[in-house]
C-alpha cells in the first residue's frame, strides 16, 4: 500500500518515472462518436460492447500484444484503486486468467474485485496531473480533472502518415502513451503507462519523454 501511495504522490507533484526510450511519433487520431457503439462487438440490445481485449501496441518491444492487468492499492475506507499495467512476461497458456473488459455506460470498463465493494465493472480513466495522467481506476481526487477515455476511429489512426488499422484508446485527441518500467518487491515487474497529452513533458527537462521511457499505443479488439 505504501508503494502505491508513494506513486500517487509522485503523480501529484509531477515527478518522473523510470523505464526505457524511443522517439515520439507524429500521430493523427480521428475520434469516434461518444458511447459504446463504435467499440468492437457492440450489442445494440444491451448498449454494451464486449468482451474486449486491451493490449500494448506499436512499442517496438516484445510486449506488443501483451494484455493489461490491474495493480491494486487499498484506499482509505476499504475501497480499491490502482493502475492498469502491462506485465513484463505474459502467461500464454490456455488456462491463463484474463481481465474482462467491456464498454458499458458509454466508457471502457474492467471487471475487477474492488475491495469491500466486491466484483464490479470499474470505469477506466487517465488521471493524475497533465504531466502524469496514468491509466487506472478509482484513483483518489487529484488537483487536475480526470480524462474521459475515448477511442479513435478504426482504420483512421495515422502514424507518420501511415494508416494503422484498429481501435486505439486515448483522450483529448491523443492516443500516444508513455511506457515506464517498474520493479519493486511488493508488486513485481511491469510497465506503467501515462497519456502523452497536453503539458505532459517532463517537468525537470522539458522533454516529451521521461528518462528511459518509450512510446506505444493501447489497442482494443474483440475477444
Amino acid at each position: 500500500m505504501e508503494y502505491f501511495q508513494s506513486i500517487l504522490i509522485k503523480l501529484a507533484i509531477g515527478l518522473t518515472l523510470i523505464s526505457a526510450t524511443t522517439a515520439t511519433l507524429n500521430v493523427t487520431a480521428v475520434p469516434l462518436a461518444d458511447g459504446c457503439v463504435a467499440y468492437p462487438g457492440y450489442d445494440n440490445a444491451t448498449s454494451t460492447a464486449g468482451p474486449l481485449r486491451v493490449v500494448a501496441d506499436s512499442t517496438g518491444k516484445e510486449l506488443d500484444g501483451f494484455r493489461f492487468i490491474p495493480k491494486f492499492a487499498i484506499a482509505v475506507g476499504g475501497g480499491s484503486w490502482g493502475f492498469m499495467v502491462i506485465p513484463t512476461t505474459e502467461n500464454k497458456t490456455a488456462d491463463a486468467k484474463e481481465t474482462p473488459f467491456r464498454c458499458g455506460n458509454g466508457t471502457l470498463q474492467a471487471h475487477l474485485n474492488v475491495g469491500i465493494q466486491g466484483d464490479r465493472w470499474q470505469t477506466l480513466i487517465a488521471a493524475g496531473t497533465p504531466a502524469e495522467s496514468v491509466f487506472g481506476f478509482g484513483l483518489p481526487d487529484l488537483p487536475d480533472p480526470n480524462y474521459h477515455l475515448k477511442i479513435c476511429m478504426r482504420d483512421s489512426h495515422i502514424v507518420d502518415g501511415v494508416v494503422q488499422p484498429g481501435v486505439f484508446l486515448g483522450a483529448v485527441n491523443v492516443t500516444t502513451w508513455g511506457f515506464n518500467y517498474q520493479n519493486n518487491t511488493e508488486a513485481g515487474e511491469y510497465y506503467f503507462v501515462r497519456l502523452l497529452g497536453p503539458n505532459s513533458n517532463n517537468l525537470a527537462t522539458g522533454k516529451p519523454l521521461n528518462p528511459g521511457e518509450f512510446t506505444g499505443y493501447i489497442k482494443i479488439t474483440a475477444v
